[in-house]
């Protein structure tokens, strides 16, 4: 509400500044200049081209752009739209400049319209800085499994404004970029696995931790996603019940943790089951 009684405030200072321009004079002008005025926008069209051209060359070293990720695509598109505003900022201020227009007048006119607005803004380029910040820096790729606000989830898309991250129940959320504090990314690097296995009987649990170190030696020639042998540690305590049982950890490739804990696990399940070693839920 403060807002837009400061909004307009500001309007009968712009309405006093359009009033006390000779209009007259300006359409004068541009009969004068209609040549010059001509070649101006001839100038700024032909820089605009170049500029144009010289970004998307700086941005297509190999592949084109619609083919590269998406974050080397929205970066591309905010440099791009950020020179374009620049060229065209410019050629109005020239064009008028040109006819007489007291440019300078009606800028100190609408200052108080601009910090209104801004006021009202804030949120949008703190959301916009965020997300240059994550771009730029490559916190984050689309794909990638992150943690974000006590969410875990997929990126699925990376903008200006927010961040659309997919849980794991397929739930879509939106999180403005200037919310984010803290960025989880599981997808960097090797990640290690955890396997807690209760084995029923205590006097079995040296025997089970053998067969599982016998069973999983070879895992890692099966699949490029282990990244080192698992390790099998026994007797382990757990730490929330205080079970005794069978600890298996292993380095695997980001992005792949979920599908390899649950290679492993089912080997050492059919292992065990096939020397009649009973595990507890």
């Amino acid at each position: 509400m403060k807002n837009m009684l400061t909004i307009a405030a500001g309007f009968p200072s712009i309405k006093s500044s359009f009033t006390h321009i000779d209009w007259e004079k300006i359409g004068v002008a541009f009969m004068e200049h209609f040549f010059q005025l001509v070649l101006i926008t001839i100038i700024f069209w032909i820089i605009n081209r170049i500029g144009k051209h010289i970004i998307r060359n700086s941005f297509q070293h190999h592949d084109p752009i619609e083919k590269q990720s998406a974050r080397s695509q929205t970066v591309y598109a905010v440099v791009k739209n950020i020179f374009k505003y620049s060229v065209l900022f410019f050629y109005v201020y020239t064009i008028l400049s040109n006819l007489g227009v007291p440019v300078g007048t009606l800028l100190a006119g609408a200052g108080i319209l601009s910090v209104a607005i801004g006021l009202g803004t804030q949120g949008i380029v703190s959301d916009v800085i965020n997300g240059l910040t994550i771009l730029i820096e490559g916190q984050l790729r689309v794909g990638d499994s992150v943690t974000i606000q006590s969410i875990d989830g997929t990126v699925v898309s990376i903008g200006l404004r927010t961040i659309e991250l997919q849980a794991l129940d397929g739930t879509l959320h939106y999180l403005p970029n200037r919310s984010i504090s803290t960025i989880s990314n599981h997808s960097r690097g090797s990640q290690t696995i955890s396997i807690f296995l209760r084995i029923s009987d205590p006097f079995e649990i040296d025997r089970a931790k053998d067969l599982l170190r016998d069973q999983l030696a070879s895992i890692k020639q099966d699949t490029d996603k282990i990244k080192a042998t698992p390790i099998v540690l026994a007797p382990v305590v757990e730490k929330t019940y205080g079970y005794l049982g069978v600890q298996i950890s292993a380095k695997v490739k980001a992005g792949y943790q979920t599908p390899m804990k649950t290679m492993i696990l089912d080997r050492c399940l059919r292992t065990l089951a096939q020397e009649q070693i009973k595990i507890q839920n």
